[in-house]
C-alpha cells in the first residue's frame, strides 16, 4: 500500500511537464544565469564602460587620465553613448596643491550606469588623483628622475603605491565569491518550489472527488496525507541531490572554474534530509489552504519569491538595509542556504547547528499545522 501510494504520486509528478520544469529546469536556469552574471571579472566590466572625457590638453590632465586608463577604462573624447562623462578643470597642477580644496573634476553618469559601477569609477578616479599628486611631488622634489620616459615614471609611481603585498589572502577557494553565493541560493529556491506540485495534486483530488470518495472508506485520511507527503519528500530529496550535482560540479565548468569537490558528502546528504523535510512541511500548509489553481500559483509561488528576496538570494544580504538583514534571520530559506554552505565547505560551526535547530522546529511546526488544516478541510468536504 505504501509503495503503491508513493509510486502513484511519482507518476502524477512526472506526467506533469509543468511540475518538472518548475522543480528542475527553472532552478538550473537560475543557477546558471546568476552564476555567470556574478562571474564577470572587474576588469571585463571596466573594459566595457565607454567614458567620455573633456580636457584642455594640459600635461597634468593627460597624466591623470593615463593613470585612470591604467585601470582598464577606454577613454574617448567623442563618445556620445558613454556611461560617464568626465570634465577636468584647467590649471590642474596649481589647484591640486592649493590650500583651499576645490573641485577638480566633474562627473556626470548616464541613467544606465548602475550605482556599484558609479562607486567603482569614483574610487578609481580618486586613486588616479593620488598617484598624480605623488608623481608631481616626486618630480618637484627630485625623487623621480625626469629623464625617464613617462611610462617608466608611471611604473615607478604605481610600484610605490602598490599595497597588495601587505594583504595575505587565502586563495585556496578562489571560487567562493561566485559559487558560494549563487548555487546554494537558487538550489534552495528550487527545492522550496515543491509547493506547486503538492498543491496542484491535492487540488486535483478535491476537484475530481477522490478525497470525498475516500471518506466513505474505512481509511485513516491523516495517514493518507502523510504518505502523500512522504512521496513528495522522497522526490524533493532526489531534486536536492540532482541540483547539488549540477550546481557544484557542472555549472563551475561552464564558467571556467574547478568543480567543487564533495569532500563532506555525508554532511551534505544529512543536510538534504532536513531541508527537504522543511520544504515539504511548509509546502503542505499552502497545499491545504488554497482552494483554486490560481491561489496555488499566486500564494505558493509568491511566498517563495518573497522569502527568496528577504533571504538575500536576489540581492546580496550584506548590502541590504539592516532591517531586511534582521528579517532574513527568520526565513527558512535563509537557514536552508546557510546549511548548504556549511555542509559543502565543512563549516560546521555554531551558526550551522543553530540553523539546523531552527529548521527542524520550523518543519515540525509546519507539519503539525498542515495536519490540523487537512483534517478541517476533510470535514468540510461534501458532495456538490
Amino acid at each position: 500500500m505504501l509503495l503503491q501510494s508513493i509510486k502513484k504520486e511519482f507518476i502524477l509528478v512526472f506526467n506533469d511537464l509543468h511540475s518538472i520544469a518548475v522543480l528542475l529546469l527553472m532552478p538550473v536556469i537560475f543557477m546558471l544565469i546568476m552564476t555567470i552574471a556574478m562571474s564577470e571579472r572587474q576588469g571585463d566590466v571596466i573594459k566595457n564602460l565607454p567614458i567620455q572625457v573633456e580636457i584642455t590638453n594640459e600635461f597634468e590632465q593627460e597624466l591623470l587620465l593615463s593613470y585612470f586608463a591604467n585601470f582598464g577604462y577606454q577613454l574617448n573624447s567623442s563618445e556620445q553613448d558613454a556611461s560617464a562623462r568626465i570634465v577636468l578643470v584647467s590649471d590642474l597642477k596649481a589647484r591640486l596643491f592649493a590650500n583651499n580644496k576645490t573641485e577638480l573634476v566633474h562627473i556626470s553618469y548616464a541613467a544606465k550606469t548602475s550605482p556599484p559601477v558609479q562607486s567603482l569609477l569614483n574610487q578609481h578616479l580618486q586613486m588616479a588623483f593620488a598617484r598624480l599628486k605623488l608623481h608631481l611631488y616626486m618630480l618637484d622634489s627630485g625623487e623621480l628622475d625626469e629623464n625617464l620616459s613617462l611610462e617608466q615614471q608611471m611604473a615607478q609611481i604605481e610600484q610605490q603605491t602598490d599595497s597588495s603585498h601587505y594583504i595575505a589572502a587565502d586563495n585556496q577557494q578562489e571560487h567562493l565569491p561566485v559559487i558560494s553565493y549563487s548555487i546554494p541560493s537558487w538550489l534552495i529556491f528550487g527545492v522550496y518550489f515543491i509547493v506547486m506540485p503538492i498543491s496542484l495534486t491535492l487540488l486535483n483530488e478535491v476537484k475530481n472527488g477522490t478525497l470525498i470518495r475516500l471518506k466513505t472508506f474505512p481509511l485513516n485520511l491523516q495517514h493518507y496525507f502523510l504518505v502523500k507527503l512522504l512521496a513528495f519528500y522522497l522526490f524533493s530529496l532526489g531534486q536536492f541531490l540532482v541540483l547539488s550535482l549540477i550546481g557544484w560540479r557542472l555549472i563551475p565548468l561552464l564558467i571556467d572554474l574547478p568543480p567543487v569537490p564533495f569532500t563532506h558528502i555525508g554532511t551534505l546528504l544529512s543536510t538534504g534530509f532536513i531541508i527537504s523535510f522543511a520544504a515539504v512541511s511548509f509546502a503542505s500548509i499552502i497545499a491545504v489552504m488554497v482552494r483554486s489553481f490560481e491561489q496555488a500559483i499566486v500564494l505558493g509561488g509568491g511566498l517563495n519569491i518573497i522569502m527568496a528576496a528577504l533571504s538575500g538570494f536576489m540581492v546580496p544580504l550584506d548590502i541590504m538595509p539592516q532591517t531586511l538583514q534582521k528579517m532574513a534571520q527568520f526565513s527558512p530559506m535563509y537557514w536552508s542556504a546557510e546549511l548548504v554552505k556549511g555542509a559543502i565547505y565543512g563549516q560546521l560551526n555554531q551558526d550551522y547547528w543553530l540553523s539546523v535547530a531552527y529548521l527542524a522546529l520550523f518543519a515540525a511546526f509546519s507539519l503539525s499545522l498542515s495536519g490540523l488544516l487537512f483534517s478541517r478541510r476533510i470535514r468540510d468536504l461534501s458532495w456538490n
